[in-house]
């Protein structure tokens, strides 16, 4: 950096050196060539008309010295013209020096301003531009790992049921029928697992379908309160299995409307109610409370089981993500429920987070109530 600066530095110098130098010997020349001309004239002058024509040395010499200003004005103009012209090639070559460096795989490396007055807007252009470029290949290659982690945790995920199923269907195929009572029982476990991995690809697909750019929501006008209502009496059975009952608490009325994507909001309580009966340990309720302002409607689905631990709460919505208890107890779930959650969440310009304590585990969204300012990323229905 330093030797390209000092390397500027001295060409710039020569260059003025070289331009008052030619200046220079122009103005001797001139003041010669005017000097011998005027000398000349001037005695052809007086021979011609002796007595009649005299100009006086006063004269001669206010002009001379008038030239000589004027002749050192314009050639200091031009000097710092040229300097200035080259000064900007010698830049634009620096910057290009720069470019191809940084092009060469050093995508870290800033070019300096410090020697570049004038050029500062377009270097620091240059400099964003580079950034953004190593935004967005670190972001590739963020987006390719995460598309090989989740093909190889699924794959992990998939094939211990699938194992299951080859090997009780191994053992008909073996055994036949001779034993109808062992038969059935080998038919119910295979039928389990192959539930199960239809589960997971139904989640994998949720997933990727959600979490791609152009999703677009079929957004109608619902009334949160009935919705939740209905999906309640859809979980009751499995919420009497594991002890719960679901309460609703809606403020400021029951009547509150939101626009919303009713199928891909019904994926989000589905995955809640889930969430807490498989990890939520024994508790005896699942309240939905849900609370609406001029602007945002709030949920909060708050079950009173077992508290998460504070150091695992921020990674509860990693994709394949499972806390201590569910590694020691067999679980059939895919790990995607809610990943799959906050991504329907901010599809519909929301955000979500959780909070534990000893009263119990609360997830927490909120969505916007209308969506007029979006547009171009929904399909509206109005209903």
């Amino acid at each position: 950096m330093q030797k390209k600066k000092s390397r500027m530095h001295t060409e710039l110098f020569f260059e003025a050196i070289v331009w008052l130098a030619i200046l220079v010997i122009l103005y001797f020349g001139l003041m010669f060539v005017l000097i011998t001309v005027y000398e000349t004239n001037y005695s052809v002058l007086l021979r011609t008309y002796p007595g009649s024509f005299f100009v006086h040395p006063q004269f001669q010499q206010n002009f001379f010295l008038s030239l000589t200003v004027v002749y050192l004005v314009m050639s200091v103009s031009f000097v710092g013209w040229r300097i200035y012209r080259r000064l900007r090639a010698v830049q634009l070559g620096y910057v290009l020096e720069e470019l191809h460096y940084i092009s060469q795989g050093n995508y870290h490396h800033k070019i300096s301003t410090s020697e570049l007055n004038g050029m500062q807007p377009v270097v620091d252009s240059i400099n964003r531009l580079v950034d953004s470029t190593v935004k967005a290949r670190e972001e590739e290659r963020r987006i390719e790992q995460s598309k090989d982690d989740l093909i190889t945790n699924m794959s992990h995920d998939i094939r211990t049921p699938l194992t299951s199923v080859i090997g009780y269907l191994t053992l008909l195929k073996q055994e036949g029928l001779k034993d109808p009572e062992k038969a059935m029982k080998y038919i119910n476990i295979a039928y389990d697992k192959a539930i199960q991995m239809q589960r997971m690809t139904e989640d994998l697909f949720e997933y990727t379908k959600v979490k791609q750019v152009d999703t677009k929501l079929a957004i109608n006008r619902i009334n949160v309160v009935r919705m939740v209502e209905q999906i309640t009496v859809e979980f009751e059975l499995e919420a009497n299995k594991v002890g719960r009952e679901f309460q609703i608490v809606a403020e400021p009325d029951d009547n509150i409307l939101v626009d919303i994507d009713p199928e891909k909001f019904v994926r989000i309580f589905s995955n809640l109610f889930t969430n807490a009966f498989k990890y939520g340990g024994k508790g005896k309720y699942i309240r939905i409370s849900i609370y609406q302002d001029k602007e945002k409607t709030k949920f909060v689905v708050e079950n009173d089981g077992a508290k998460i631990p504070k150091g695992q709460l921020k990674d509860l919505f990693q994709r394949f993500y499972r806390g201590d208890k569910s590694r020691t107890e067999p679980q059939t779930g895919s790990g995607l429920g809610l990943a799959i959650t906050q991504s329907i969440i901010e599809l519909h310009r929301g955000e979500i987070h959780a909070e534990s304590d000893h009263r119990g585990t609360r997830f927490i969204f909120t969505i916007p109530n209308r969506f007029e300012d979006l547009e171009d990323h929904v399909e509206m229905e109005r209903i």
